[in-house]
Parts: C-alpha cells; structure tokens; sequence
C-alpha cells in the first residue's frame, strides 16, 4: 500500500446537506460533522475521534461547491449526506473526513492512501482544516487532491526542459482569472485547478493521464452526454420569450454541445456562455469556454475565445434562419490544451427582433375546438436509433408551428418550435414509450389550427452500424447509410475524424499506443460509441 501526504497548505468549502448528482452510484463523501475512526490502516490501528470542522455553513457550502464542479465531468455524486454514503456500494465509495483533529498526523494538510476508493472497507481519508485556516477555497482543493489519490492518482510534479525535477508539486502557471493548476499538484493560489495529463515524481517522462485513472479503474466513468454532438440533434434554445437560459456540461475533451435557434425574424442575438463558479472572476470554475456560430449549412459566423477570461460572449446582428451555437472547452496560454476543460456551464441570453410579432394564446387540443381548425399540413413519423423523427409538410411561409405530443394522462405538451423552413425534427427519446405528436399552426393573422396525429409505436428500430470485432486491428464497420465517425482514445483525445460512405470500411490505428479506443459513428438518424482494443 501506498500512503500519500499533502505538503502544501489547500482550502475548501462546504454546506449542509447537498448532493451533486444524486442519481450515480459512486459516491465521494465529504465528512464536515466529525467521526470516530476505528480503522487499522491509520493511527497504528488505534481508534481515535476527529472534531468536527470549525467552519461555517457558508464556508462549507463553498468548498463542496469547488469539490463538486472538480467531479462533474463523472458518473459520481459528491455529498455531505451520510445516507447517500451508506447507501453506496462498499467499493464504489469513499468518506473524506475533514476535521480540525491533527495532531496524529504531523506535517500535512492531508493524506490518503493510494486506490483506497475501491478496497471496499470504508477506510477514510482525511483533509486537516485547522492546517488549512478553515479557508474554503484552500480545504477544497485538499479535498479533491486527497480523493485524486483514493482514485488511483499520484502527485502531479514539476520537472525543468532538461528533465531536472523542480518540485514534487506542480505549483501551475499565470495570473489572475486564467491561473492554471493540476489539481494532483499544489494550486490553492490558482484560479482554474484541472485534473491534468503530465508528469509524476517518478521522472519527467512518466506521465499521468488523471482522467483515464479516475474512469477506467473505479468502477465509474463519464456522466452521460446531456447535449448532442450533432447538427441534427442539436438542443433547441426556445426563442419564444426572447429571452432564453440553458444549463450544460462539458464531461469529455471530445465532447461539443450544440444548440439550434431558429429565428423568424431579422434581430439582435447576445448572449453570455459563463462556466460554473462560485465567486467573482469565475473562481472556482474548471471549463474555459469557446463558442462557435454556424449558420443552417455549417459556415462559421463567428468563432468567441476570451485570451484572459474563462467565459465567452457573443453580440451580433442576425438575418431570420437556422443558426447553431456549439459550447466546447478550450484551453489558453497557462493549461495548453483543453484535457482538463470540463465541466458545468450556463447559456444566458437574449434575442431581439427588428419587427415586432404577434405572440399565440392559444392552446390547442386534438380534435381542435372554438377558433381552431385542421390544417391541409401532413406530419409522418418513424422510430430511429436516437429517438423518433417527425417530418411535416405543408406549412406556409408566416406561419409558426409548434410540435406537441400527448402525455398518458391525455394532456398536450409543447415539445419545440421549428421553423416553417425546416420540414422535420428529431425528439430524442431513449424511453420505449408509445408517443402521439400533433403540429399546432399559427397563421399570420393569429388562427390556429392543428394537423394530423402521427403516433409513434415504441418498438427498438434496428442499427444502421454493425460492428466486425477482430482480435487484432484493424476495425471493420458495415454501415447501411452515410456517415459521420470520430475515432478517440480513452482520455477523450481525438485522433481521426471524417466522413464515410454506406458499405464497409476499415479503421487502422496500429500506428497508435496499445490500449482502449472508442468510434463513434454518427448519421441522421443513430449516433453509436462502441469500444474496441488496439493491442
């Protein structure tokens, strides 16, 4: 076994009950309310008691906060709920205790020991915050430094161009609102702290990919994707109020997050992409922001990355049509690159029509009532791989339509609001649920009327991929249609991207490392990742 010490001085904060992702399994639990410790791996094997931590709720709340945007790229809930921790698997856990109580161990602001999260028999590890001046900021980092280590990590050191060793910690790099640090390293003074992939104590050359470490040897791996990939599947910003807000999460270096707004009139587009944060120039944050505008046929318009700054704005005028925003993490002068750019962000925005339009009241039903009637507009529907596509015809220019579907209990739900122009829209739904859809159309003059009633039976629809598995490389993929691949490794860095067409095709990356690849094979209608071994 290995035990890990902390030489450098970290802060944190915390709060009362609070979880960061309540559904996962995995559980990283932060400990502010004092324990008694019975374990042999500590103290010699002699029971002792640990004193609550001396800080506020306030400070408490924050340091969770920090803890928990470091973990949000992962399939894992960071909690101060003890029942969440008991209710965990023994070996997908792990109690941080912090505490003011440490006089048994000398020298360290913490300690851990080394793959401690899997070993099943709930050994703890422990943050001392009377080392740390009960600084959020500082037990924080100490926090998710110390669970690094229970993950599988090592230090994250800092070796000179001639391979001379600095310092078993890497301190970062930077001022103010872009000051960069590994988080296996010592960066309390930094402002933006991201698991990282460089190098260890053990020589400038033995690198540590921290994001491969933590997904593949926990039991544990990425949260799931919450935004697509894809123009097709792009998430819709409901223009309907002029002013819109959309959460979102960076969780992969591969991962972008599309968004489509459909305007129907000539106007003015600002908008804010800011990362989560906790204080003023976006401390606390660990996803630097890039945005990108592309019109309906994929033409940048616009490319936004801040040089000193963590989020991205855009402010421009806009001709009625189809644009597409894509979110994606970045990297700047400090980091280098974007492998640690992940986490939780928000789109805050407005958008504001040169011509003013008449908003609709009303609410539709489906035999259609009062001032509405059936429309001439014909809607069909099929089952695909990545939900159930709706294509619709005979909408008229002016006219604007609402897509709804029908809950069990009968009522209508607005589900989007494509544009006249766009003929089609995928509602991405994994559910085996039966769906019934209806168009709600608003003439210019404000009469609405309803189409047809297309009802989308819940079945699985077959793949348009088919996989040939060999024991060695190279990868055979039969496809049935066109389509779109992204060929990365496990710690999200693409390595081939393009376009292929039906029929097989053969994928080569024997000129790569050994280990786990993924593919990801994309058309209209399916996205597929699967995993295979380049040995």
């Amino acid at each position: 076994m290995v035990v890990v010490a902390l030489m450098a001085a970290f802060t944190v904060k915390a709060a009362p009950t609070l979880s960061s992702y309540p559904t996962a399994t995995a559980t990283l639990y932060i400990d502010f309310d004092g324990h008694d410790v019975n374990s042999s791996m500590w103290n010699y094997g002699t029971a002792f008691s640990c004193l609550p931590a001396a800080m506020t709720d306030a400070q408490i709340t924050e340091a969770f906060n920090r803890v928990a945007e470091d973990f949000r790229p992962f399939n894992i809930n960071v909690t101060t709920d003890l029942a969440k921790f008991l209710a965990a698997p023994f070996a997908q856990r792990i109690r941080v205790v912090v505490t003011p109580t440490s006089a048994w161990y000398a020298g360290v602001a913490g300690i851990a020991y080394v793959t401690s999260f899997t070993w099943g028999d709930d050994t703890p590890a422990f943050v001392f915050s009377d080392r740390l001046g009960n600084d959020a900021r500082k037990v924080a980092e100490a926090i998710s430094h110390e669970s690094g280590h229970t993950l599988g990590l090592y230090h994250q050191s800092d070796w000179s161009s001639s391979c001379t060793l600095v310092s078993g910690y890497n301190s970062g790099t930077g001022n103010g609102e872009i000051a960069w640090g590994p988080i296996m390293g010592s960066v309390a003074n930094r402002n933006i702290t991201q698991w990282n992939f460089g190098a260890t104590p053990n020589g400038c050359s033995i690198l540590q990919d921290n994001l491969k470490v933590i997904t593949a040897n926990n039991g544990f791996g990425y949260r799931p994707d919450d935004h697509a990939d894809l123009y097709t599947s792009a998430s819709i910003i409901n223009l309907a109020y002029g002013v819109f807000t959309k959460p979102g999460v960076i969780s992969t270096a591969a991962d972008q997050d599309y968004f489509r707004l459909d305007l129907s009139d000539n106007g003015k587009l600002k908008l804010t992409a800011n990362p989560y944060s906790v204080g003023a120039n976006n401390s606390g944050a660990n996803l630097d922001i890039k945005l990108v505008l592309q019109d309906r046929k994929g033409t940048i318009l616009g490319s936004y990355d801040y040089s000193d700054s963590l989020h991205a704005k855009i402010d421009t005028t806009l001709n009625a049509g189809t644009y597409y925003l894509i979110i994606d993490g970045t990297g700047n002068v400090n980091s280098q690159n974007d492998y640690g750019s992940l986490g939780a962000y928000t789109i805050e925005g407005n958008f504001t029509a040169n011509t003013a339009t008449t908003a609709s009241t009303g609410t539709g039903n489906a035999t259609g009532s009062g001032s509405t009637n059936t429309s001439t507009a014909i809607m069909t529907g099929t089952k695909t791989n990545k939900g159930n596509r709706l294509v619709f015809n005979g909408i008229k220019t002016g006219e604007a339509i609402t897509l709804m579907y029908a809950t069990e209990e009968g009522q209508w739900v607005d589900l989007a609001k494509p544009s006249a122009a766009q003929s089609n829209y995928l509602h991405q739904t994994t559910d085996n649920k039966t769906y019934t859809y209806q168009l709600r159309i608003v003439e210019k003059g404000g009469y609405v009327k309803f189409s047809n009633q297309v009802k989308i039976m819940g079945n699985t629809p077959n793949s348009h991929f088919k996989i040939i598995k060999q024991a060695q490389q190279p990868l055979i993929i039969y496809a049935s249609a066109p389509y779109d691949y992204q060929i990365f490794d496990n710690a999200g860095r693409i390595i081939s991207t393009g376009k292929a067409n039906a029929g097989s095709k053969t994928f080569d990356v024997r000129n790569h490392p050994t280990g786990i690849y993924n593919i990801k094979l994309m058309n209209a209608d399916e996205l597929k990742i699967e995993k295979f071994m380049n040995k």
